[in-house]
């Protein structure tokens, strides 16, 4: 695994931890990486799917709630990307930020998710 994602994994570790509050139905876990926060950088598509794919695997073997949850990629999504990112098999969604404050880029990231 890349050095992202081996990072991305301590995250798991808290969430593996909630799992014994019964309450717990479902969770989302959103995930960025921090060189993209607020640079308008994106990871590739590619690279965003490894990292997911190996939150899912660890939290697959954690438990058996991890089918219910949700990962979501944040990091400079955009009406550009948001449809290659959302068409990765481990990306459930995204965390949308700046490009949400653009009526018409928002209704095409919206469009991308259908």
């Amino acid at each position: 695994a890349t050095v992202i994602a081996l990072i991305a994994l301590r995250t798991i570790t808290t969430v593996a931890a909630l799992w014994a509050i019964s309450a717990l139905r479902t969770l989302a876990h959103a995930r960025w990486a921090v060189w993209a926060i607020g640079t308008g950088k994106t990871a590739s598509p590619e690279q965003a799917q490894q990292v997911h794919a190996v939150l899912r695997a660890q939290l697959a073997a954690a438990s058996d709630k991890a089918p219910s949850i949700r990962l979501l990629y944040g990091g400079s999504m955009n009406a550009a990307n948001a449809a290659q990112l959302l068409a990765q098999p481990d990306i459930d969604g995204g965390l949308v930020g700046g490009a949400s404050l653009k009526a018409a880029d928002f209704q095409a990231i919206l469009a991308a998710a259908q």
